[in-house]
């Protein structure tokens, strides 16, 4: 009913546009009441107020009412004073003087966390808050102790002008920008604030591992004394998480002992727990009231040595209590208290004040625990997600929306260049059909230029088996006519006669052929032979003063078509002998060397003219000639066919300043077992002789071959013979 009644009058209110103020004022005033007794179900009984308006003024005296001022200034409900901290022994002597200005035109309100009275620090706690009492004046001092909850409360509604809390709980009240350090407790154990408490992990001794791997065993049960300690809890906490124990878990086996630390030591020590968390230098307390002994009885996990802390602990360090001043407070009254808090001689009962230490590691602890500025961590929440990742959705969004643009575009443009390239392969089609008609012609103008090259050769290779024909067969007619019949002679004539008819059938099937494209398989032939065989037809079919000079070695072995290496030679040699023609000292050489083990260089050099480079790029493309009209532009395409069929090359380059050098790329054969000549492999009756067989016959226009070992002699050639020696 309450809340429906809120509800409707919020709406009335809403209409009210000439009433913001009246507005503001009955939300506060409805709602604040509320919520206050929500947060305190324990409080007494309220005094009786002046009744309150809808409005929030009070019905008689149109002045604020109660609730409106709860809501701008909550009631702090401290707790009493800790019996520790009451009966904690101090020497009033021990209490220092120091000249401090003490006129306050009030009371200074000092918040102090109750926790604290609790623990072991309530001696050096009773000391610090007498000396503020014994310096400032009690009556200028209104000391209040509160749980962490109303001091919260107290700090965000800054009706506090200084707090004393642990660390952790500073850090709350220093994240809300009210409050900032004054002073840090600092440890007798400890030289830097920073160092001043941690958590010591402990079992006793030989009855567990001290890795913290064996803490994971759900077996393993804890003792601690209470949750709202840092030191005494959260630190270790922090560390078992981070070895792979979570919080749940921990807390699930663990048995708080309140503020005892003997209990807690007496718990692990009976056996009733495994593993005990205290506060660093709780064992040495205990040690020197001989309650245990710590390298004795007790096993430390993790034992910590690189920071300034003397007791035994297994965290890292923490700063310890810290005093808190509001921000906006009179400075003199900052100045009065930090220089009580500076001066006062309170080392004998555990410590001093120090300078405000760095809370770096309270915010860190703070973040594995999702408290505190963190606390939003530890839920996903789509507000926050969004704001958090607002540049990378941002992003994210722009790159959908160009990924989707770019599909769209890729798409629309496939589509075109699908179109684009039917088109392109119709085209192609066409022109492959054109362009495979042009090659069958190239082909038949090949061919016909290879039988117009054989023509030559087979020409001069029929006259002698036709010329023995004739020879024998006139032989025979005039034995005949004379009557002089022998059978022996007459039946070997006839034999000679059949044997050169077959040879000039072999002659004719070959340029058939070729004409045909059969060609025949290769064999294993000295090319010393077959290039020696090239030059004697290159000297018989062509008048050239030219020196021809061959660097050739004997067994030159590779597996080739005689034939076709035989016409590649020559129509190089011609193309150089059309090129040197008119020439000053005209030259050819033909040389072969071995490349590698698997290739010979069969090379043809001239030094003609220079040509262009347009003519030299032009050289091997069919129908392209420097020979003007008396050249059909096929010579070297069909040289570069053999070569090619010979699984080889043929290229070109320049020798020089002039001339050029062409060479074939031909399969060498490398062995122990080859012929010293390959008679087979030659075209017919071209004999090869052996070295020193035809010393006598040497003509006037002989040419000059050397030898490509220098220990080898140069043998000449006769060109008017149709035998070859010492190539």
């Amino acid at each position: 009913m309450l809340l429906s009644f809120i509800s409707s009058f919020l709406r009335i209110m809403t209409k009210i546009r000439r009433f913001p103020f009246f507005s503001a004022a009955a939300v506060l005033a409805l709602t604040v009441p509320l919520s206050a007794l929500a947060d305190y179900p324990d409080l007494p009984p309220e005094p009786p107020r002046a009744a309150s308006s809808f409005i929030g003024m009070g019905a008689a005296t149109g002045t604020p009412s109660g609730d409106v001022a709860q809501a701008v200034k909550p009631v702090l409900r401290s707790l009493p004073v800790p019996t520790m901290v009451q009966s904690a022994p101090f020497n009033k002597s021990d209490l220092y003087a120091v000249p401090v200005t003490t006129n306050f035109p009030r009371p200074l309100k000092i918040g102090v966390q109750a926790s604290l009275g609790l623990s072991s620090r309530a001696q050096w706690l009773r000391f610090t808050l007498e000396e503020l009492k014994y310096v400032l004046g009690e009556a200028n001092l209104e000391i209040l102790w509160f749980d962490n909850r109303q001091l919260e409360l107290g700090v965000k509604s800054r009706q506090l002008d200084f707090i004393l809390a642990d660390a952790d709980e500073f850090a709350l009240a220093q994240s809300t920008g009210y409050y900032e350090a004054s002073a840090s407790f600092l440890p007798n154990a400890a030289i830097r604030a920073e160092d001043a408490q941690a958590a010591v992990i402990f079992t006793r001794r030989g009855r567990e591992s001290t890795a913290f791997s064996a803490l994971a065993n759900p077996s393993t049960t804890f003792a601690a004394t209470s949750r709202d300690s840092l030191a005494g809890w959260d630190a270790a906490v922090v560390k078992l998480f981070q070895n792979g124990i979570s919080r749940t878990d921990i807390e699930d086996r663990t048995t708080f002992y309140g503020w005892s630390s003997a209990s807690v030591l007496h718990a692990v020590l009976s056996g009733a727990q495994t593993v005990g968390i205290l506060p660093a230098c709780e064992l040495e307390k205990l040690e020197n009231r001989g309650k245990v002994g710590i390298t004795h009885d007790l096993s430390i996990f993790s034992p910590q040595r690189d920071d300034t802390l003397s007791c035994a602990h297994s965290t890292i360090t923490y700063p310890s209590i810290t005093v808190g001043v509001l921000r906006t407070l009179d400075p003199a009254w900052k100045k009065a208290v930090s220089t009580v808090l500076y001066a006062a001689a309170s080392q004998r009962y555990g410590g001093e004040w120090a300078l405000p230490a760095v809370n770096r590691t309270i915010y860190d602890l703070f973040y594995e625990l999702k408290r505190g500025p963190y606390e939003n961590l530890g839920s996903w929440n789509l507000n926050r997600f969004l704001r958090e990742n607002a540049e990378f959705i941002a992003f994210a969004l722009l790159a959908a929306f160009i990924i989707i643009s770019y599909a769209v575009s890729l798409s629309v443009l496939v589509k075109r260049k699908t179109a684009q390239l039917r088109r392109a392969l119709e085209e192609r089609e066409m022109i492959e059909a054109e362009a495979v008609q042009s090659r069958q012609h190239i082909a038949n103008l090949e061919r016909t230029g290879i039988v117009g090259q054989m023509s030559t050769i087979i020409a001069h290779e029929l006259k002698q088996p036709l010329a023995a024909i004739v020879n024998f067969a006139g032989s025979l007619n005039r034995r005949v006519q004379k009557g002089n019949y022998d059978e022996k002679a007459f039946g070997w004539a006839l034999g000679e006669i059949l044997d050169q008819a077959e040879r000039a059938n072999q002659i004719v099937n070959r340029v058939r052929a070729y004409a045909k494209h059969d060609y025949p398989p290769r064999t294993i032939v000295d090319l010393y032979g077959v290039i020696g065989n090239a030059i004697t037809n290159f000297r018989r079919a062509r008048q050239t003063a030219a020196e021809v000079i061959v660097r050739v070695n004997k067994h030159s072995m590779a597996e080739v078509d005689a034939w076709e290496i035989e016409l590649a030679v020559l129509n190089l040699m011609k193309n150089a002998a059309d090129a040197i023609s008119g020439v000053e000292h005209p030259k050819i050489i033909v040389s072969l060397t071995p490349i590698d083990e698997k290739t010979w260089a069969l090379s043809v050099e001239d030094n003609g003219p220079y040509i262009t480079d347009e003519a030299f790029d032009n050289l091997f493309k069919p129908l392209q000639t420097t020979k003007g009209a008396d050249g059909m532009g096929l010579g070297l395409s069909i040289i570069a066919s053999i070569a090619e069929r010979h699984a080889g090359r043929c290229t070109v380059e320049r020798a020089g300043a002039q001339g050029l050098r062409f060479t074939l790329v031909l399969p060498r054969i490398v062995g122990g077992n080859e012929p010293d000549l390959a008679e087979d492999g030659l075209p017919p009756k071209m004999t090869v002789y052996k070295e020193g067989e035809l010393a006598s016959a040497r003509g006037a226009d002989d040419f000059r071959i050397e030898n490509a070992k220098p220990k080898t002699r140069a043998a000449t050639m006769d060109p008017n013979n149709t035998n070859v020696s010492g190539i």
